[in-house]
């Protein structure tokens, strides 16, 4: 069975990596852990050489991280550092930054409406900085918010 042994001496910051298969000797390895909603994840990785000379990217491919279920079981609570910030998953998809950003993108289409009837998302363009494509899906989540909440001219820009 292969098994790391990692250094959960308290009040550690980084959890030296002591021993596992094929270690080499000239590098220390050290682990930072966080806790999460699942339970804890590894927060940061740490490889130095003890040698004095430089890290090298060969150095890094020697350096194999155990599987999941060694770091993470029962006792892996008590390794992560309690005064650090929670580990969160990162979201995937598009932000949705509220009906402030929606309300803002509705007037400035009902203005190009007035002002560019034939091409008002290209005249819109230079104001919201972003792509074309873009900028269509915003106009299409400010028609629906337009819609939903009654914004003045929602009916003529539903059409």
């Amino acid at each position: 069975m292969v098994m790391w042994v990692i250094d959960a001496a308290d009040g550690a910051e980084w959890r030296a990596v002591d021993a596992y298969p094929d270690k080499p000797d000239h590098l220390s390895v050290r682990m930072r852990f966080a806790p999460t909603a699942d339970g804890v994840a590894v927060a940061g990785v740490q490889v130095e050489r003890t040698d004095g000379r430089a890290l090298t990217a060969r150095d890094l491919r020697l350096v194999k991280l155990p599987p999941n279920w060694v770091l993470f079981g029962e006792t892996a609570v008590r390794w992560y550092q309690p005064g650090g910030a929670d580990a969160v998953r990162s979201r995937k998809g598009p932000k949705d930054d509220g009906d402030a950003k929606h309300r803002r993108v509705w007037d400035l289409y009902q203005e190009a409406l007035d002002v560019a009837p034939r091409a008002p998302v290209r005249w819109m363009l230079p104001q919201l900085g972003v792509s074309d494509a873009t900028a269509r899906r915003w106009i299409g989540r400010a028609r629906q918010r337009a819609a939903e909440l009654g914004w003045p001219g929602a009916a003529a820009g539903n059409q």
